[in-house]
C-alpha cells in the first residue's frame, strides 16, 4: 500500500514538472518576438536600366550585418541571426552613375520575405527625375547623358561652358552617306549638365568650351543602359596651368610591359614611343579631358579617356591588347562570302547594335541563360521549360529573325528549340528604327533581336 502511494506521489510530482516545463517552454516562445528570430533570404540584385541581371553586388541585411555578393545571374541568398528589415546593395555601376546604394525595404506583415529585388531606378524613373516636364520619346532617342564639368585644378565648378555631343544616326545601312546629329548644351551654376533625349546605346563624342576652359573630343562608350555618366575636366585655354606632364606605362592586358608602343593622347600633335620597360613621359600635353591610346603592330588599341590635371599625371597604364596573328597559307580554293556574312562583318565593325558570337554562348549551359545576360532582352518561359518568348525593353514582345527569316515570337520559335552549339552570332537592336531595312517591321517599336546559324553563315557560296 505504501509502494502505490509512494508511486503515486512520484506521478503528480513529475506531472507537475513536465507542466512546468512546458509553461516555461510557452512563455519563452512568447517572449522570442519575430524580430529575434533568425531569417533565410534568397533574392536578386538587378539592373534595371540595361535590362539585365547585377552580378558581383555586395548585399548587406539590416539589422545583423549578415552579407552575400549576387552570383552571375544576380541571385544572393543571406542568412541573418535576427529578422532582416531592409537590405543594401553597393555595385560599381550604380556607383558610377552617382546612384549610391540601392535598398530594398521588407513589406509590412510578419510572413516571410518572398524574393526580395534590389534593383537599380528604371528609366522612365530617371527620365521623370532628370528631365522633368519632358516627355521621353519612344523612338529609340530616350537616352539620358549627364555629368559635370570640373577645371583641371580638380575642385572648381565650371559653369556655363558649352558642351556638344554628337553621334552617327542609325537609319539604314543602304544609306551610303554618313549623317550626324548633335546637342548643344550648357552647364549650370553647380557645373552640372544633362542632354535629355539621345540616341540610345550608341557610341557619341563630347566636347566642352568656353572663352576660358576646354576639353578635347572625349568618347561615349555604347552602354547597354540609356543613362549614362561623363564628368569633363577643363582646362585653361591659355596660361602656365593650359599644359602638364603626363608619365605612364603601355601594358597588355595581363599587365606586362609593352614596349616599342606609339602614344596618342587626343587634340594633341605629339606622339611619343614606350621605352624598353614600356614606360613614357610627356611634357606639355593640354590639361582637360582627352582620348589617350597606343598602338604597336600585333595589338589592338584600346583608347579610354584620361583627365590631364594642372598638377600632371602619374602611373597612368595605357592597355593595349594581343592580336591575333595569321600565318600565311597558299589558297587552293576560293569561297565568295555570302550576302549575309559579308552584311554581319560590316555591322560589326561600324558597331551598329549589340553583336555577340559563339563565344558567349559556350560559356553557358542553355540557350535561354545566355540570351538573359544580354542587355536590352529577357526572356520568358513557357509551359515547357525549354520553351521561352523573348522579350525586349518595356516588356514588349521582340521581332525575331533566324537566317533572315522571320520567326514568330512563340514559345516553340526556332531560337528556343536550336541548339546552343548551331548559333554563330546574335544582333540586337534596341527597335525596328536602329535595325538593318532588311529587318523592319511596319508598327513594331520592340527590340529586333537577328540570330545567325554556324551552317548558314559557313556556307559556300
Amino acid at each position: 500500500m505504501m509502494r502505490v502511494m509512494r508511486a503515486a506521489r512520484h506521478s503528480i510530482l513529475l506531472a507537475s514538472v513536465l507542466v512546468s516545463l512546458e509553461a516555461s517552454a510557452t512563455a519563452g516562445a512568447q517572449l522570442s518576438p519575430a524580430s529575434q528570430r533568425p531569417d533565410t533570404l534568397r533574392g536578386l540584385a538587378y539592373d534595371s536600366l540595361a535590362f539585365r541581371p547585377m552580378a558581383g553586388a555586395l548585399i548587406t541585411a539590416e539589422p545583423g550585418g549578415a552579407t552575400a555578393v549576387s552570383d552571375s545571374l544576380g541571385r544572393f541568398t543571406i542568412y541573418s541571426p535576427v529578422r532582416v528589415s531592409r537590405l543594401v546593395a553597393f555595385h560599381e555601376r550604380a556607383d558610377r552613375l552617382g546612384l549610391g546604394d540601392l535598398i530594398a525595404v521588407r513589406p509590412d506583415g510578419e510572413g516571410a520575405w518572398e524574393r526580395p529585388i534590389v534593383a537599380t531606378p528604371g528609366m522612365n524613373t530617371a527620365w521623370a527625375r532628370l528631365c522633368v516636364a519632358r516627355r521621353r520619346p519612344a523612338n529609340g532617342m530616350g537616352g539620358i547623358l549627364f555629368g559635370s564639368t570640373t577645371a583641371a585644378d580638380g575642385g572648381t565648378r565650371v559653369a556655363g561652358v558649352g558642351l556638344v555631343l554628337q553621334w552617327q544616326a542609325v537609319k539604314s545601312l543602304l544609306d551610303s552617306t554618313p549623317k550626324f546629329e548633335s546637342m548643344t548644351v550648357r552647364s549650370d551654376s553647380l557645373g552640372n549638365y544633362i542632354f535629355c533625349g539621345v540616341q540610345e546605346f550608341g557610341p557619341a563624342a563630347l566636347v566642352a568650351s568656353s572663352s576660358q576652359y576646354r576639353s578635347d573630343n572625349v568618347l561615349v562608350d555604347a552602354d547597354a543602359a540609356s543613362l549614362r555618366r561623363v564628368d569633363l575636366i577643363l582646362g585653361a585655354t591659355g596660361g602656365p596651368t593650359a599644359t602638364a606632364t603626363v608619365q605612364g606605362r603601355v601594358v597588355d592586358e595581363k599587365g606586362a610591359s609593352v614596349p616599342a608602343a606609339m602614344v596618342t593622347f587626343g587634340g594633341f600633335a605629339t606622339e611619343i614611343m614606350s621605352g624598353p620597360n614600356g614606360r613614357f613621359t610627356i611634357n606639355n600635353v593640354p590639361t582637360g579631358s582627352r582620348m589617350v591610346s597606343a598602338r604597336k603592330i600585333g595589338y589592338v588599341t584600346v583608347p579610354k579617356q584620361l583627365d590631364v590635371f594642372e598638377k600632371g599625371v602619374t602611373g597612368l597604364e595605357v592597355v593595349v591588347e594581343k592580336g591575333t596573328l595569321v600565318e600565311r597559307v597558299n589558297i587552293r580554293s576560293t569561297r565568295i562570302k555570302s550576302r549575309d556574312a559579308t552584311e554581319l562583318d560590316e555591322r560589326k565593325t561600324s558597331g551598329l547594335g549589340r553583336f555577340v558570337d559563339s563565344t558567349h554562348f559556350a560559356k553557358y549551359d542553355r540557350t535561354r541563360q545566355a540570351l538573359d545576360l544580354l542587355p536590352g532582352i529577357r526572356t520568358q518561359v513557357g509551359r515547357v521549360p525549354n520553351d521561352f518568348v523573348i522579350r525586349g525593353r518595356g516588356d514588349c514582345m521582340a521581332s525575331l529573325w533566324v537566317n533572315a527569316v522571320r520567326e514568330p515570337n512563340t514559345p516553340d520559335n526556332l531560337i528556343a528549340r536550336l541548339p546552343k552549339d548551331e548559333i554563330a552570332a546574335v544582333e540586337i537592336f534596341n527597335n525596328e528604327m536602329q535595325a538593318p531595312a532588311r529587318f523592319q517591321t511596319a508598327g513594331n517599336q520592340c527590340a529586333v533581336v537577328v540570330l545567325w546559324t554556324k551552317q548558314h553563315i559557313n556556307a559556300k557560296r
